[in-house]
Formats: C-alpha cells, sequence, structure tokens
C-alpha cells in the first residue's frame, strides 16, 4: 500500500517487535471500535488493511465481526499464522481484494486503523476507491491519518541495518474530500491524541 518498499522492508525486520510495543489499546481507537461495530450493528464481514500484529482484529472479534485479517508486510502475516489466525499478504493498491473465502460476496466494512499513513498522497484516493468497490452499499469505513502537513522520513536502527518509513500527514478539508471523491460519505472526523503530540484525525464513513 506504500510507494516506499523500504517502509514494508522496515516493518518485516522488526514484525514481533512492533506487535508488542502496540499490544495496548489507546483509547482514542477503542472508542473508534464502539462506533464501527455500532454501525454495523454487532455483525458483518470487514476487511482488515494493516492488520500489523493482530490487536484490532482481536477486539472486533470478540464484538462478534468476522475479521479478514490483511498486511502489506509479510513478516505481520507471518506473525499473525504463527498465532494460530488466518491472515493474507495484501497490498491493497494493486491487488485483487475479493475475499477468497466468499468470492463474489462485496465486504460490509473496512477496517484502516492508523496504516494508510504509509500511503503516497498520489495514491491514497485510488486506494480508496478501491476499498469501496469492494463494500456494499452502506457498509461501512474506519480510516484514521495523522494531522498535519507533507511527508517525513524517518530512520530507525543501526547502521549496518537501517529502517526507514515514510509517512503522509493530512489536513481535515483535504482528506475529507479524498474520502468523497472516492465513493463514501463522511459521516464525521474526529481529532483524536495518541501519546503527547500524536494528533489523528479518524474518518467515519459508509459506502455511496
Amino acid at each position: 500500500m506504500s510507494t516506499d518498499r523500504d517502509t514494508v522492508r522496515s516493518y518485516d525486520a522488526v514484525a514481533a517487535e512492533y506487535a508488542a510495543e502496540a499490544a495496548a489499546m489507546p483509547e482514542w481507537v477503542a472508542a473508534e471500535i464502539d462506533a464501527f461495530v455500532t454501525g454495523l450493528g454487532g455483525s458483518g464481514r470487514v476487511l482488515e488493511i494493516g492488520s500489523g500484529g493482530g490487536r484490532d482484529a482481536f477486539a472486533l472479534e470478540e464484538r462478534g465481526l468476522s475479521v479478514r485479517r490483511t498486511d502489506i508486510a509479510q513478516g505481520f502475516v507471518d506473525l499473525l499464522r504463527k498465532g494460530g489466525y488466518d491472515a493474507d499478504q495484501l497490498d491493497p493498491l494493486n491487488d485483487n481484494l475479493a475475499d477468497p473465502e466468499h468470492p463474489g460476496a462485496p465486504y460490509d466494512a473496512v477496517w484502516a486503523c492508523a496504516c494508510l499513513i504509509h500511503v503516497a498522497r498520489a495514491d491514497f484516493g485510488t486506494l480508496l476507491g478501491r476499498l469501496a468497490a469492494a463494500t456494499r452499499t452502506d457498509g461501512r469505513l474506519h480510516v484514521s491519518v495523522r494531522e498535519g502537513d507533507g511527508e517525513t522520513i524517518s530512520t530507525e536502527g543501526s547502521a549496518a541495518a537501517p529502517r526507514r518509513y515514510v509517512e503522509t500527514y493530512w489536513r481535515e478539508p483535504a482528506l475529507r474530500s479524498a474520502v468523497t471523491d472516492a465513493g463514501w460519505i463522511v459521516d464525521e472526523i474526529r481529532r483524536c491524541i495518541g501519546r503527547p503530540g500524536d494528533e489523528w484525525l479518524s474518518v467515519r464513513a459508509h459506502r455511496a
């Protein structure tokens, strides 16, 4: 889902470490899960983009939803499978999004929490449009991105094994336009705070 392959390789290299660091559920994500489940009436098939270590999928399934776990990083897919969960390596910008367990049947919802920050701005609308095409009319969408301007490139790790991450930031008007133009109806965009200085825009939307 990122045009920057170094970002994907970086997650592959630290999948288990990242999953452990992200295991605790932030309050704002828990609130978004509540709204998402309520919007679906407590049941439905969900395509999760960027499953990571599986934290959100587990919470969604505890609330009665059926989740197809996917991630572009094979490291996360391997980690999930090792934990006993079905998971698919999937690039949502390029791969077929159809559920192999339910061919021809659209999803009831898409959950993409804090992962589309790695999608280039030029590809963001295309990706959201592909997700809309895979979702039934009136199906739900959650997507969250970091609030801000431009892009950042951060480097972590050692000089011998550097890890490089590219992130795209959004302001609400442009984000709302991108989601709407891709075939979704925006119900609400909420400003959420994770760690101090870690500001998110969380979109609640449904399929037009």
